[in-house]
């Protein structure tokens, strides 16, 4: 059976992957190391990768650190461009090389650019060349706190320094937009095209991680006009080629529209609005009642769809919802590529009547997305239905009918959080947990998120209730959950909660306080509940932590909690301990007025 990513390769061990120094120490040791510098030189880049994993005692030493590695290539730096290992080097090390030596790397690839943005590790090089002087050529101020926070070595970039990193930008980006034609159907250049359009965009930030190839359009920045100019020339370019409409249909050319489409979006809003009407009306044939559009015969063309769902206005989102999804929603959501075209949908539906109207279609075949497993498509039901603050009591309604779990009785309330939350139907989720003594394994990421969104709808008294009535017990394996435990955020922020409500909880915990704070995200649980909790409850929680002793002290966790809510000092003097936390309540309520929540959360924090 399918799990809820899709993936029906559950419990195959993973291959552990060779690190890139382990890979390149076993280069090393062969005489052909596969690159054109000589053996000393590759033994040198080999250290030096080393070196980089180390943390270095200042900022100043990281800089002189980098000053002395970038030395060494002088005269070498095409070489080292095209090593893998020189790459990675060059490519790690540009974040902390000054301008000086950035325009020196750049001369020197001047004579072999168009080989370098074809090679497969030049091309790195070149890439993080362009987002590094698009970064310090329209660098915004850092908060204060953000400044504070930063411990890494940074570049100080002089006023009289910026027009030349931007002038870096426009000379390599014209090279590559000049070039398009060759360019836009190699693998490793198209790259180079798709940095070059997003950085001139000012999509220069991008997450680090494993959402690293993902654009953050909230952190667009804003750039100069030449750059804007280089964006609209180049779009321009891209839009009145001949071969555009072939674009959608492979896999490098999508990519590349997707990455103008995210560029463009804000920046150009007309040409907008023309690349998604270009490609949504003569790439690409509509789908009919009963046959779906040749758009999702290819992961490449869908990926380009959801990507104008994206950027659409409200009236072209509508006339890509009729074109490619009316009529087709149950077939395109129980399908394991193409439910995520349904989930970005509903994640970027515009307008109230527009979900209502999707809400109509695929409410009917809740049962039937339940059974194949793909229950994101759900997930993006509720947070549509939680942002638009519609069709909220019926997504509910419709999902309990799915899970056949539509209770009357009170006694049989609790079922109704624990099918949501492992998306099983009433006789699947008892006979599972018959056969399986750990309920934590039974708790589904998606229904955990379901559950979150509900709880923060208009009315979510079903689910209040539903949590109110489960056996403690069930609700302590739930919030040791890495999964269970966000529930707890949930119903503790959520505005349409109610005071009462949130005591009730906490009493229903009575007498788990010690077993939630000895785990990882059962003191995560405690520590939310705690921030709201009442100075009485407070009290409470604070004698059975300090009953539990030093068992309290045998997990990390339970360190944490010990030394964040002082208990040492609740044990030795209540009284002590009550003026303290005293004192705290009224610090906070003082900055509350000053300076906000934020402070409230660090002082909250430090209270010790």
């Amino acid at each position: 059976m399918s799990n809820e990513h899709g993936n029906d390769k559950r419990g195959k061990k993973r291959k552990k992957r060779r690190s890139h120094i382990q890979m390149a120490k076993k280069l090393a040791r062969q005489r052909n190391h596969g690159s054109d510098v000589d053996s000393d030189t590759y033994q040198y880049m080999v250290r030096i990768l080393e070196l980089m994993k180390n943390d270095f005692p200042t900022a100043e030493e990281k800089l002189i650190f980098v000053n002395n590695v970038y030395e060494q290539t002088v005269g070498h730096e095409v070489e080292y461009a095209r090593n893998q290992v020189g790459s990675r080097i060059l490519d790690s090390l540009l974040p902390y090389a000054n301008l000086e030596t950035i325009q020196r790397l750049v001369d020197a690839f001047g004579s072999s650019l168009r080989p370098l943005s074809s090679d497969r590790f030049a091309s790195h090089v070149l890439q993080k060349i362009i987002v590094v002087c698009a970064d310090r050529g329209n660098r915004r101020p850092l908060p204060e706190s953000r400044a504070e926070q930063s411990v890494d070595a940074t570049v100080e970039v002089k006023e009289s320094e910026v027009n030349l990193y931007n002038g870096i930008v426009l000379k390599l980006g014209k090279y590559f937009v000049n070039n398009i034609e060759e360019f836009v159907f190699d693998t490793y250049a198209n790259h180079l095209l798709r940095t070059v359009i997003e950085c001139v965009g000012g999509l220069i930030d991008k997450p680090g991680g494993i959402d690293k190839k993902k654009l953050v359009l909230d952190t667009r920045r804003p750039v100069v006009q030449d750059l804007k100019d280089l964006l609209s020339a180049t779009c321009n370019r891209l839009y009145k080629w001949p071969r555009f409409l072939e674009f959608g249909r492979d896999e490098l050319t999508s990519g590349l529209l997707q990455s103008a489409l995210y560029s463009l979006k804000d920046v150009f809003p007309e040409m907008t609005e023309a690349y998604v009407k270009r490609i949504t009306k003569e790439c690409f044939t509509p789908g009919k009642e009963q046959q779906l559009s040749n758009i999702f015969d290819a992961e490449c063309s869908a990926r380009l769809l959801e990507v104008c769902l994206a950027v659409a206005d409200k009236n072209s989102f509508g006339e890509i919802y009729e074109k490619y999804f009316s009529g087709n929603l149950k077939r395109l959501s129980v399908t394991q590529s193409r439910n995520f075209s349904v989930q970005r949908l509903l994640d970027h539906c515009p307008v109230k009547e527009d979900f209502e109207r999707i809400f109509e279609e695929i409410s009917a075949c809740f049962p039937e997305i339940l059974e194949s497993g793909y229950t994101g498509v759900l997930v993006s039901a509720a947070n549509a239905s939680l942002k638009l603050q519609v069709k909220q009591g019926a997504f509910v309604t419709e999902l309990l009918k799915a899970l056949r779990c539509e209770v009357k009785e009170k006694e049989q309330q609790h079922r109704i959080v624990a099918c949501i939350v492992c998306l099983k139907t009433v006789e699947q989720w008892e006979n599972e947990r018959k056969g399986n003594n750990d309920s934590k394994s039974l708790i589904s990421l998606h229904g955990s998120l379901i559950v979150q969104a509900i709880l923060n709808f208009n009315k979510p008294i079903k689910l209040v209730n539903s949590l109110l009535e489960t056996d403690a017990e069930e609700l302590v394996r739930m919030f040791e959950d890495p999964k269970g435990s966000r529930i707890v955020d949930a119903f503790m922020d959520s505005r349409y909660i109610g005071e009462k409500s949130r005591e009730k909880l906490g009493k229903k915990l009575k007498g788990y306080w010690a077993q939630l704070a000895c785990s990882t995200h059962g003191s995560r649980s405690l520590d939310k509940i705690w921030q709201w909790a009442r100075v009485n409850q407070k009290i409470t929680i604070m004698e059975e932590l300090a009953a539990a002793g030093e068992s309290l002290r045998s997990t990390k966790s339970g360190q944490i909690i010990t030394n964040k809510l002082n208990v040492s000092l609740f044990a030795r003097n209540k009284k002590d301990w009550t003026e303290a936390l005293g004192k705290e309540e009224k610090t906070r309520a003082l900055f509350a007025n000053i300076i906000g929540d934020s402070t409230n959360e660090r002082l909250s924090r430090d209270f010790s």
